[in-house]
């Protein structure tokens, strides 16, 4: 199926920002919950290994919980404290905080609006997409990617969505029951979120609406791979793949990092 670059509704200019909060919120849920990303972690290490890099700047990050499970992972498998720095077009700061809250790794909130396609210099790190690098146009796609190789910046894009209707049809189907029971289970639990989940199911249809342009929307490893700058051949990395996660979902990825020169990492 070849990609279709539909609209996500929460990207409208105008969309009320306490649906978007509460759709971030859903999906930060389901990453704790069912933590997705955990296959990533050992290649991801290893990229950030390959770079010098020790933290982590996640951009589109939404909840935030995704990047933070992953970092959880590398500590527990590596041993080593990652620290993450949360960052949006639209931050939905009450979520970041209460991620910094819970989380046992070092948070960083970044408060005010942050484009992937202009990432300022001064956030250093391991750049992370997870479930984000698929709302942008390939124009938009090929800038963030170059952009990491201007700022000589390592960068991990993760996505648990693929255009593959056996394995995602039914679950998107299936996603306006399973938001409307999980409503209980996911904090805050607060009468804006029973009304517009439970009494108005506004919440649960737009995120199966947004689900389905996800999956229509996300690359497969050859079009990442196609969207990678063609400049400073030999000095930087470029690794895209598949991986299994739970049931039939598979991370499609693609990492790029910039080779650390002799005498200088």
């Amino acid at each position: 199926m070849r990609r279709v670059h539909l609209v996500e509704l929460h990207e409208l200019r105008g969309f009320p920002g306490a649906w978007r909060d509460l759709l971030t919120d859903v999906m930060s849920y389901f990453a704790e919950g069912f933590r997705p990303y955990r296959p990533v972690a050992d290649r991801l290490w290893a990229a950030m290994q390959a770079c010098g890099a020790g933290s982590i700047v996640d951009l589109g990050s939404g909840g935030g919980k995704s990047a933070i499970t992953v970092a959880g992972d590398l500590t527990a498998r590596h041993r080593v404290a990652v620290s993450v720095t949360l960052t949006d077009k639209y931050p939905n700061v009450e979520a970041f905080q209460r991620a910094e809250r819970e989380s046992s790794a070092t948070v960083t909130v970044v408060e005010k609006p942050i484009e992937a396609t202009d990432v300022p210099s001064n956030l250093e790190g391991f750049w992370t997409m997870f479930s984000s690098f698929h709302h942008f146009k390939k124009p938009e796609a090929r800038r963030i990617l170059a952009n990491a190789v201007r700022q000589r910046r390592g960068i991990g894009v993760f996505e648990y969505t693929e255009r593959n209707f056996l394995v995602w049809g039914p679950t998107i189907l299936a996603m306006p029951l399973f938001i409307w029971f999980a409503t209980p289970f996911i904090r805050p639990l607060s009468w804006r979120r029973v009304l517009w989940t439970n009494l108005l199911p506004v919440v649960p249809f737009l995120a199966a609406w947004d689900g389905l342009v996800s999956c229509l929307r996300t690359y497969s490893p050859a079009e990442l791979l196609a969207l990678t700058p063609e400049s400073s051949p030999g000095s930087y990395t470029w690794e895209a793949g598949r991986l299994r996660s739970f049931g039939g979902c598979r991370i499609t990825y693609l990492l790029g990092w910039p080779l650390v020169e002799a005498g200088k990492g």
